[in-house]
C-alpha cells in the first residue's frame, strides 16, 4: 500500500512542476505588466504669479505652459524676477521662487523626486506613503523627507551652496562621499560643496515668499473640497472658487462648475494635447479644469452638468481623458467624443495591466461595460457629443472655436472606441505669450546634473541604493544639534577646514581623462535618442498595423454574411437561350452510383427537374 502511494506520488511530481513552472511565469508575466504601466500620478500648475515658461520633457523649447497642461517626469519649469508659483500633487504642493530652475526627475506612484538647479523651493509635504520616496536634488547634494513637514531649499546662482531649512518634520541631507546628516524641526545648515562641509550662514529669518508660501498653504487646509475628495486628487483646491457643492439622490455629493457659456459640455472648451507616456491628453480653458477632467465622472441633472468624483481611494489612479472617442469617415472625416457617465467604465487607448485598470476604475462594475460597450448614457445624447474635423485634432488646435454638433444619424452610424491616430508633428498653437523678463533661464542655469540625477530610472534606483546603503549600515550618520548649538561648533571647527577644502577643489585642474568621460556621455546620449526614436517609430508602425487588422477583422463578419446571403438567392445565368443547354460549369453532376452505372454501360438521363435539397434548378458544381 505504502509503495503504490509512493508510486502516485512520484506520478504526480512533474504536474506538480510544471503547475509550479507555469505559476511562476505567470506572476512574471503580470509584474513585467505592471512595471510598464504608466505612472498613476501627475503634477499640476495650480497657481502663477509674474512669467513662467516651460520645457516639456526631451525638448530644448521653452514656451508658455498652458493651463492646467499636467506635469510628468523629465518637465522643467523657469520662473523669471518677480515671479512665484505653485505646482501640486495632490499629497504634496511646492512653491517655487523667482529665478528658479525646477525639473521632475521621477513622479510614480513610488515617489517623488525633483530637481533644482537655482533657485528658492518650499515643499509642503502633506502625506508620505510606507516606503514612499520625497526628494529634492541640488547641484551638491540631495536631501530626503522622512516625514511630513515643511523644507525650504534655497540654491545660490552658482549652484555651489544649498541651504536646507526645515520647519517642521525631519529630513536626511546626502553628500557625494556617502555620508549623511539628520535634519529635524526649527534646524537649519548650509552645505558648500558635495561633501556636506558645513559653512556658517547667519539664521533664517521669514521673507516675503515664505509669508506667501505659508498663506497659500493655510488655505488649502481649510479647503472646502477636501471634505468631499480625498487629497490625493491633483487640483482639488481650484474647485472651492468656481463652483458649489450639492447632494443628490441618484449620484450623491456632486459639484456644479460656474460656467456663463449656453452650450456648455465637459470636454469641449480646451485642447487635445499629446503626452507621453499616456498620448491624447485634455487641456481644459478653465481655471478650475483639472481634477474634473481627470477623475471622476459627468452627469446631466436636469439642465445642468454636475462632476461627480464618486467613491475614491486615498490617491486615485489619473487619467488623460475621461471620454469614448467616435470616428466618422466619408466626405467629412472626423473625430469625436463624448464624456463618460457616473459607474461606466474607463479602457484605456494605451496598453495596460488588469491591475492598472481595475484600479483606475475603483468601485466600477468591469464586466457591465466591457472595452468599446457602445451603450453609453452621453452617446445617444447630441447635446453631450462634441466633434472636429481631423485635420484640427491632430494639431492640436483649440476645440472652442471649431466644433461642431453632429446629428443624430451620424452619430449612431460611427465607430466606438477608436482612438484618434498619434500626430506626425508636435504644432503648438498657444495663446499670446505673455510679456517676459528672460525669454529662458540663463545658460548657468542650463547645465546639466550629474548623471545621478538625470540618468535613467535604473540608474537612478543603483545610484541611490549605492548612497542609501552605507548610510544605513555604517554609523557614520551624525544628528546635527539645535541651531543654538550648531553655530558655536561650526564657528570653531568648520571654516579652517570647509572653505579652504571647497576652494582647493575648485581650483585643482580638471584631469585629463575628464573630456573623454563627457565624450562618452555625449555619445552615450546620442544613440539613446536615436535608439528612442527608432523604438517610438517601431511602436508607431505596430500600433497602424494593429489598427489595419483590427478593421479587417470588424469587416470579415460583414462581407461573411453578405456572402452567405448572396449564395442563398439563386440568379439567372446572362445571355443563355431558353433550350439551350447549360454551360459546363454549371451542368449538374450525377451521383456516384449514376458514374458506377456508366462504367458498366448503362447511360443515366438527365433530369432537369432534379429537386434534391441544396440544389437550385439548372444550377450545379463543375
Amino acid at each position: 500500500m505504502q509503495s503504490a502511494t509512493s508510486r502516485r506520488l512520484w506520478r504526480s511530481l512533474p504536474w506538480l512542476a510544471a503547475l509550479l513552472l507555469l505559476w511562476t511565469a505567470s506572476s512574471v508575466f503580470a509584474q513585467a505588466q505592471a512595471d510598464a504601466d504608466p505612472p498613476g500620478r501627475v503634477a499640476a500648475l495650480s497657481w502663477r504669479e509674474g512669467s513662467l515658461v516651460f520645457a516639456p520633457a526631451g525638448d530644448e523649447e521653452w514656451t508658455e505652459l498652458p493651463a492646467n497642461r499636467p506635469l510628468t517626469t523629465g518637465d522643467r519649469l523657469w520662473t523669471d524676477s518677480a515671479s512665484r508659483a505653485e505646482v501640486q500633487l495632490g499629497a504634496a504642493t511646492l512653491h517655487l521662487g523667482e529665478e528658479s530652475h525646477f525639473g521632475i526627475s521621477a513622479l510614480d506612484d513610488r515617489g517623488a523626486q525633483f530637481i533644482l538647479l537655482q533657485g528658492t523651493l518650499n515643499a509642503r509635504v502633506r502625506e508620505l506613503a510606507q516606503g514612499e520616496n520625497f526628494e529634492i536634488d541640488t547641484p551638491n547634494l540631495a536631501l530626503r523627507a522622512s516625514q511630513p513637514g515643511d523644507y525650504r531649499v534655497d540654491v545660490s546662482d552658482d549652484g555651489r551652496r544649498t541651504r536646507v531649512v526645515v520647519q517642521s518634520g525631519v529630513v536626511t541631507v546626502f553628500g557625494e562621499g556617502g555620508d549623511a546628516i539628520h535634519l529635524g524641526a526649527g534646524q537649519q545648515a548650509t552645505f558648500a560643496g558635495r561633501y556636506l562641509a558645513q559653512v556658517q550662514d547667519p539664521a533664517f529669518q521669514g521673507d516675503a515668499f515664505s509669508q506667501w508660501a505659508g498663506e497659500r498653504n493655510r488655505a488649502e487646509d481649510l479647503s472646502a473640497a477636501a471634505r468631499h475628495v480625498p487629497r490625493g486628487v491633483v487640483g482639488y483646491s481650484q474647485l472651492d472658487a468656481h463652483g458649489t457643492w450639492g447632494q443628490d439622490p441618484t449620484y450623491g455629493e456632486v459639484w456644479y462648475p460656474q460656467t456663463t457659456v449656453a452650450d456648455w459640455a465637459p470636454y469641449r472648451y480646451g485642447q487635445w494635447t499629446w503626452v507621453q507616456p499616456w498620448g491624447w491628453t485634455w487641456v481644459d480653458d478653465a481655471p478650475w479644469g483639472f481634477a474634473p477632467f481627470h477623475y471622476g465622472r459627468w452627469a446631466q441633472i436636469g439642465s445642468r452638468w454636475a462632476w461627480v468624483p464618486g467613491r475614491m481611494v486615498a490617491r486615485p489612479v489619473y487619467s488623460p481623458a475621461l471620454v469614448v472617442f467616435l470616428g466618422g469617415g466619408g466626405s467629412t472625416r472626423f473625430t469625436g467624443w463624448y464624456p463618460l457617465g457616473p459607474g461606466e467604465a474607463w479602457w484605456p487607448a494605451y496598453r495596460t495591466s488588469t491591475r492598472y485598470v481595475n484600479h483606475a476604475n475603483f468601485n466600477i462594475n468591469l464586466s457591465a461595460y466591457p472595452r468599446n460597450y457602445e451603450n453609453h448614457v452621453y452617446r445617444h445624447r447630441a447635446n453631450a457629443v462634441t466633434a472636429v474635423r481631423v485635420e484640427d485634432f491632430r494639431p492640436g488646435r483649440p476645440v472652442r472655436d471649431r466644433w461642431q454638433p453632429l446629428p443624430q444619424g451620424v452619430i449612431g452610424q460611427a465607430q466606438v472606441g477608436v482612438a484618434p491616430p498619434r500626430p506626425e508633428r508636435r504644432v503648438r498653437e498657444l495663446p499670446a505669450p505673455l510679456q517676459r523678463l528672460r525669454a529662458q533661464p540663463p545658460a548657468g542655469a542650463q547645465l546639466p546634473l550629474p548623471s545621478r540625477f538625470w540618468g535613467s530610472r535604473q540608474q537612478r534606483e543603483v545610484q541611490r541604493t549605492e548612497q542609501v546603503a552605507p548610510v544605513q549600515q555604517a554609523p557614520q550618520v551624525r544628528q546635527v544639534q539645535p541651531v543654538q548649538q550648531v553655530q558655536p561648533r561650526l564657528i570653531q571647527q568648520q571654516p579652517q577646514q570647509a572653505e579652504p577644502r571647497f576652494i582647493r577643489q575648485q581650483e585643482q585642474p580638471r584631469p585629463p581623462q575628464w573630456e573623454q568621460e563627457r565624450a562618452v556621455r555625449e555619445q552615450a546620449l546620442q544613440r539613446y535618442q536615436q535608439e528612442r526614436l527608432q523604438r517610438e517609430a517601431d511602436h508607431q508602425a505596430r500600433q497602424q498595423q494593429w489598427e489595419a487588422s483590427r478593421q479587417r477583422q470588424q469587416q470579415d463578419p460583414v462581407r461573411q454574411a453578405q456572402e452567405a446571403v448572396q449564395r442563398q438567392q439563386p440568379q439567372p445565368l446572362v445571355g443563355r437561350q431558353p433550350n439551350a443547354e447549360p454551360p459546363r460549369q454549371h451542368q449538374k453532376v450525377a451521383p456516384p452510383e449514376a458514374q458506377q452505372r456508366e462504367g458498366r454501360g448503362q447511360p443515366q438521363q438527365r433530369d432537369d427537374n432534379d429537386e434534391r435539397p441544396g440544389r437550385a434548378r439548372g444550377w450545379g458544381r463543375g
